[in-house]
């Protein structure tokens, strides 16, 4: 029993010594990640029925109301109430009732910047056209977006607009061609955006003021066929 005693109490300085001299290395301790909750807590009947209800509202679309407006007599009519709708902050959309037709194009030199300056351009440029041989109807367009533009034609075809317009651009003049939308329908153009506020008659009367024949109608955007947006 002594010997076991004995050998007990050297074992025990030899392994105290060795830990003392030879330390061995100790691995950083790592934190468990946290694990989330099974049960986030009590929820009453009526916190529950509210919050249902609030995601049932926010799911829900509430349908836009557009306003109608026409008809217009041509594009060109339409172009300008868009330029007024755009002018008050109004969004507008140009709408093509019917069947949409293959397009139309219309070469023209640029609105120039007076009625002066369109009318020497246009002389200048018939008596080019004249001394060319050249059959081109010519005219100066006198209200509207356009005002103060000169029309070289409108053609069915693109690759007539274009020979005219190669023609004229090597004269040294400033030529463009113009796509015309067009539709057996009525012209007409949508009012509309997600916060839009139908027009009140005092409203429409003023911003319609230059064309007393428009009429108007309202109806929900969805039921409504947009055409090309213009800028």
């Amino acid at each position: 029993m002594r010997y076991i005693l004995i050998f007990l109490v050297v074992a025990n300085a030899i392994y105290f010594g060795w830990q003392v001299w030879w330390p061995q290395p100790t691995s950083p301790a790592i934190s468990p990640a946290p694990r989330p909750l099974l049960n986030r807590g009590l929820t009453l009947v009526s916190e529950f029925e509210a919050q249902t209800a609030e995601l049932t509202q926010e799911s829900v679309v509430a349908p836009r109301v557009c306003s109608l407006v026409g008809d217009f007599p041509s594009v060109d009519e339409a172009n300008s109430f868009l330029q007024r709708a755009a002018a008050r902050g109004l969004p507008a959309e140009l709408h093509l009732a019917g069947t949409p037709l293959p397009p139309h194009y219309r070469v023209l030199l640029p609105p120039a910047s007076s009625r002066e300056v369109a009318t020497i351009t246009l002389e200048g440029l018939s008596d080019r056209l004249r001394e060319d041989n050249q059959q081109i109807d010519t005219y100066l367009i006198t209200r509207g977006l356009l005002a103060n533009a000169i029309a070289l034609g409108v053609f069915s075809s693109s690759d007539n607009a274009n020979r005219v317009r190669d023609l004229v651009s090597g004269m040294g003049y400033t030529v463009q061609v113009d796509e015309i939308p067009r539709s057996d329908g009525a012209v007409q153009v949508v009012l509309s955006a997600p916060d839009f506020t139908p027009l009140d008659e005092a409203e429409w009367l003023d911003f319609a003021g230059d064309a007393p024949g428009l009429t108007r109608s309202e109806n929900l955007c969805e039921t409504i066929a947009h055409g090309t947006q213009f800028p």
